[in-house]
């Protein structure tokens, strides 16, 4: 029998589940979107995945269990949401590995097109015109090769089979997906970083920057815009890039003598432990819970907010750092692109 705080961390988990499931209803269905949003979903599905098995071992639930090889592969997936815990200079070492990967696989197999004129090693997804994510972030994401087309994918189905039997135990067949809004458009575009791209700052610095934008936006542009519904991810997945970046920014200033500022004030460790392992117990009491509220009662307890004003401060912060590497990398605005 669980008490009222698990009860809250199971529908916690269960609002996961319900996302995953959407995503596999978007696929099927929806209208008017071509893009990499479910690779660059992987951080916050290893999340879900390896956070909601460990939970239910912990209280002898019977859910599914990892085998050692999916064990494996989602404990690592689920680090992968906090890349920007990594230093600078490993971080931009990581990124630009998967970079020169990239570069060399489609530098090798150009077609006689290509060879004349320029060939795609990047690419880009953009909702309604805000670039939300890249392949070398994919590919970053990712614990596993993912330019080895022909077997990676059929890998990736398998080892993601646990995903969805998880969250079918939480009951994501029992509710209808969550409200998407497919008259947005989320689509692609293929580039060569750096001879033909959209960012004026062709060098190394540049194109991490702009993985910072890609990484912020998915959260703050695809995940909130393109859902209709307020929806626990809307705040889970901008926080946690928020509460990582805090400290990046930070380094990534004194790297390069950039300027680049984010408000920290909202950086909460015990909250961001909350958000990645649905801990709750050890964060809220009961007279903290608030069971009809979306992340029921966190913001409350972490922030003396309510959820609608901590993530309106959330993602004014958020906003601000994206504007400033927008002024930065690209050589117009994003409304004019």
């Amino acid at each position: 029998m669980l008490n009222v705080i698990q009860k809250a961390a199971y529908e916690l988990i269960q609002a996961d589940a319900r996302f995953l499931y959407t995503l596999t209803d978007i696929q099927r269905n929806a209208k008017n979107i071509n893009s990499n949003y479910i690779m660059m979903s992987q951080p916050y599905i290893g999340l879900f995945t390896d956070g909601a098995e460990q939970w239910c071992q912990k209280l002898g639930l019977g859910a599914p269990q990892f085998t050692d090889t999916e064990k494996t592969y989602y404990t690592a997936l689920r680090q992968r949401h906090k890349l920007y815990e990594m230093s600078y200079s490993d971080y931009l070492s990581a990124l630009m590995m998967k970079f020169k990967a990239s570069d060399d696989h489609f530098y090798k197999i150009r077609s006689l097109r290509e060879k004349l004129f320029s060939y795609y090693n990047v690419g880009t997804d953009l909702c309604d015109g805000h670039f939300c994510g890249n392949t070398i972030l994919c590919a970053l994401y990712t614990p596993v090769d993912t330019l080895n087309d022909k077997e990676i994918g059929p890998w990736i189905r398998d080892i993601s089979v646990v995903s969805g039997k998880l969250a079918g135990f939480f009951g994501c067949q029992n509710f209808p997906p969550y409200n998407y809004d497919d008259s947005i458009l989320v689509k692609y575009e293929d580039y060569h970083f750096f001879k033909n791209c959209p960012i004026k700052v062709k060098t190394e610095l540049g194109f991490l920057l702009f993985s910072i934008l890609c990484s912020v936006n998915y959260a703050i542009e695809f995940i909130d815009q393109y859902f209709v519904e307020e929806i626990p991810q809307k705040f889970k997945f901008a926080y946690l890039q928020y509460y990582y970046l805090c400290d990046f920014i930070k380094e990534l200033n004194v790297t390069n003598g950039t300027t680049f500022y984010i408000n920290d004030s909202m950086k909460d460790r015990n909250f961001r432990n909350c958000l990645a392992h649905y801990g709750l117990g050890q964060y809220l009491s009961e007279s903290d819970l608030i069971n009809d509220d979306v992340l029921k009662g966190l913001t409350n307890k972490a922030f003396n907010m309510n959820y609608s004003d901590a993530k309106d401060k959330l993602y004014f912060y958020l906003t601000e750092l994206t504007n400033q590497i927008e002024a930065e990398i690209f050589s117009q605005t994003i409304e004019n692109r």
